[in-house]
């Protein structure tokens, strides 16, 4: 069965900006198996009331970071979401993102008492594939007499987060559902110093059975229908900042499993195990990340996805060569029933573009009512005077919906040629060199 494979990272970055080199080292997108979807979740992002008010018209450090390391390996942001602190990132490898549709984000705040957003839940979904993925990033109550209240803050989040116009209008509704986050469950009716002494390899079990996310779980207080792969690696928090070691400060917090990731396929597939799955294939925590008081954990998945019958919904019709000065026409169809609007657009875009929705270099109005045009499809033209001056780029055209927030259709790769004028010019200058050159030779030897 053709599968997808998804990675999520969590981390909590404890106010600060994004270090130099870790990232790269981090992000294993150079592998064989690099993923299909790259989703990161963060905790305490650095929002002080002008950093807060930048990120709504420049992306925070952690963003362009993430993004510089991410689509320079040909992933494209396909949505993003933030409240206060907790920011969710999720990517695409380019090849999917027609088939990545009805995207939409939500928010709750669960901070003092629903009022304040520092603690709470931000969540993306969408269409995948013929699947319905929700992909969701919490960071809840912290201190160990919080439990029941981290167990509240699930159940809120579930309830009041909901998607309009799409089938699966619930968190819960979706077939695969990604949970992660600084969840910040503790230890409980365990001293530090033996939680710290069965801080190894070998040595886990006996903290599993005191993990207050592992005991809610088993009494059916939260999380219903959600697995957790055996953890395997130490706890993940608190540690001395860029360090190995758990805190030494006055408070000597005692160290636990606050960063956590688990999954679901819902209930009412579970009957169809052929076609609805999820393998975990990985989950560990990155002790050699030295920077913030907690360790980044990654899980890696492979969902189960119909690709037979997949079709992208705008079609382009092959693209030749663009030239500099010269008009362009191009083609495409639209999928009969397809939901277009009049602020749908076709853009132009360099390849290994981060962000479909605002890195165009040029667009276009698409052809209003597109997908009534049937076989004989639509025509427009780019119009020379917009197109870029750069003419050593490999380009695509994407056609973005504003209806779904997402792209619908990708071109083949194409190439923008100097125009005529500028190519006889270069020519000509090219000339004149080799002319030259052996004259220069001859005075040389003299």
């Amino acid at each position: 069965m053709p599968e997808l494979r998804v990675c999520v990272c969590t981390w909590n970055v404890a106010t600060l900006d994004p270090p130099p080199k870790i990232l790269e080292d981090m992000i294993w997108l150079h592998t064989a198996h690099a993923p299909d979807i790259y989703a990161f979740g963060l905790q305490e992002v650095s929002s002080k009331p002008h950093e807060y008010v930048q990120s709504a018209f420049i992306d925070d450090p952690w963003t362009e970071q993430i993004a510089r390391v991410v689509c320079s390996r040909g992933y494209v942001q396909v949505s993003s979401i933030r409240l206060q602190g907790i920011l969710l990132l999720l990517y695409a490898r380019m090849l999917h993102l027609p088939f990545l549709r009805n995207i939409q984000t939500d928010f709750t705040r669960t901070g003092l008492g629903g009022a304040w957003g520092n603690k709470g839940g931000v969540s993306i979904r969408m269409d995948c594939y013929g699947r319905s993925l929700c992909i969701v990033n919490v960071h809840f109550a912290a201190h160990a007499d919080q439990w029941e209240i981290r167990d509240k803050e699930y159940h809120t989040i579930t309830a009041t987060q909901e998607f309009p116009d799409c089938s699966t209008s619930r968190i819960l509704d979706h077939d695969y559902v990604l949970w992660f986050g600084d969840m910040n469950y503790r230890f409980e009716d365990i001293s530090r110093e033996v939680i710290k002494f069965h801080s190894s390899p070998g040595k886990l079990n006996k903290l599993i059975e005191k993990d207050q996310l592992y005991l809610s779980m088993k009494m059916g207080k939260c999380f219903d229908g959600f697995t957790e792969e055996k953890i395997t690696f130490m706890p993940t928090y608190k540690y001395d900042l860029q360090t190995n070691t758990y805190d030494t400060s006055e408070k000597q917090r005692p160290p636990a499993w606050t960063d956590r990731t688990l999954w679901r396929v819902n209930s009412n597939r579970l009957g169809e195990p052929k076609d609805y799955y999820i393998k975990q294939i990985a989950y560990k925590a990155h002790n050699d990340v030295l920077w913030s008081d907690h360790k980044p954990v990654s899980a890696e998945f492979c969902i189960q996805v119909c690709m037979d019958d997949a079709e992208a919904l705008v079609t382009f019709d092959p693209v030749e060569t663009w030239r500099r000065g010269d008009d362009v026409s191009i083609s495409y169809t639209v999928v009969g029933d397809t939901r277009t609007s009049t602020w749908d657009w076709i853009g132009l875009y360099k390849v290994g573009f981060q962000n479909a929705a605002k890195d165009a270099e040029t667009y276009i109005w698409s052809v209003p009512q597109g997908e009534t045009k049937g076989e004989s499809g639509c025509k427009t033209k780019f119009t020379a005077r917009y197109l870029p001056e750069d003419t050593c780029t490999k380009y695509v055209l994407c056609y973005y919906s504003k209806t779904m927030n997402c792209v619908l259709g990708i071109s083949n790769v194409f190439r923008i040629l100097p125009s005529q004028e500028e190519e006889n010019d270069m020519k000509f200058r090219a000339d004149q060199v080799e002319n030259a050159m052996p004259v220069e030779a001859s005075a040389a030897t003299i």
